[in-house]
């Protein structure tokens, strides 16, 4: 793989890894302390939802740096070592933990009462967001389940000609 291409894709990275964090601490405190002072009932709310936020995207940024690992290995051409595994199994963790972030946030908005400014509809748009993001997140865990297997035999056989070589 290109080194310059590997250098933009690890920028890109970078980049929305330090996006999430300023989201984390400021963009969604903030936000939040907004729409409590445009709708004060939010205010029963606003820990649970600020928390879940700012979990979610900690799993995103495990998930970018998880991905910057592979990026570096598919570089320096030592993809099909088992140290590939270790970064696949974080990505596979950040994926898990985001899904479970979705399921938590599904479940409060299922069983929480949370007050509306108007009809409902987004608190309704919630709990559809959150309940299709986690069934998403879990079938992409479980895709690069399959892909972590498919890699694990790769390395396997390469070990193998190795040998035989």
């Amino acid at each position: 793989m290109s080194r310059v291409l590997v250098f933009f894709l690890q920028a890109l990275l970078a980049i929305a890894f330090l996006g999430g964090l300023f989201a984390q601490v400021v963009v969604i405190p903030a936000t939040a302390a907004d729409e409590v002072e445009l709708f004060p009932p939010y205010e029963s709310v606003r820990l649970p939802f600020v928390v879940l936020a700012i979990l979610f995207i900690a799993c995103l940024q495990v998930l970018a740096v998880a991905l910057g690992g592979m990026l570096q290995r598919a570089s320096d051409g030592t993809v099909f070592e088992s140290g590939a595994l270790t970064w696949t199994n974080i990505a596979i963790g950040a994926i898990a933990g985001g899904a479970v972030v979705l399921a938590c946030l599904f479940v409060y908005v299922t069983f929480a009462d949370i007050p509306s400014p108007a009809d409902g509809m987004e608190t309704l748009g919630l709990w559809l967001g959150s309940g299709a993001g986690t069934v998403a997140a879990v079938g992409v865990a479980l895709l690069v389940v399959v892909g972590r297997q498919w890699l694990g035999r790769a390395i396997a056989q390469r070990a193998e000609l190795e040998q035989v070589v």
